[in-house]
């Protein structure tokens, strides 16, 4: 039997990491609608909340990329096809994205995610012989 691990296509990784980054967000927007509907946060400080939620949710899902694939430039790849996903569920609810605004915002916290997964990621390292 061989050791390690097995090895996975690149699509593969991107898939995972990509299902991860969504599901984590998702989960903690539930989890957020629940603290606002008991009045355990205030509205106006729901916003923070959620850029935190979209920076970590796209930096979990770069570093499983990164691991799964060897890839270091995954974790930013991840995180760009994880906003572009936020980016048409806000065109298709709203019809438009303010970038000025709130939205920009999110993009940036989002890309940070990703820049911290290929930084935050290990090197390879060289077997010696």
């Amino acid at each position: 039997m061989a050791k390690g691990r097995k090895k996975l296509a690149v699509w593969q990784g991107f898939l995972a990491g990509g299902l991860l980054t969504l599901g984590i967000y998702l989960l903690g927007l539930l989890f957020l609608t629940l603290l606002l509907v008991k009045g355990a946060l205030s509205e106006g400080g729901s916003f923070p909340v959620v850029a935190a939620l979209c920076a970590l949710a796209s930096l979990a899902g770069g570093l499983l990329t990164v691991r799964l694939t060897l890839w270091r430039a995954g974790g930013v790849l991840t995180a760009a096809l994880f906003l572009f996903v936020l980016l048409l569920a806000g065109l298709g609810f709203w019809g438009e994205i303010t970038w000025l605004g709130q939205g920009g915002v999110l993009l940036l916290c989002g890309l940070a995610g990703g820049l911290l997964a290929g930084v935050a990621s290990p090197k390879k390292r060289r077997r010696r012989k």
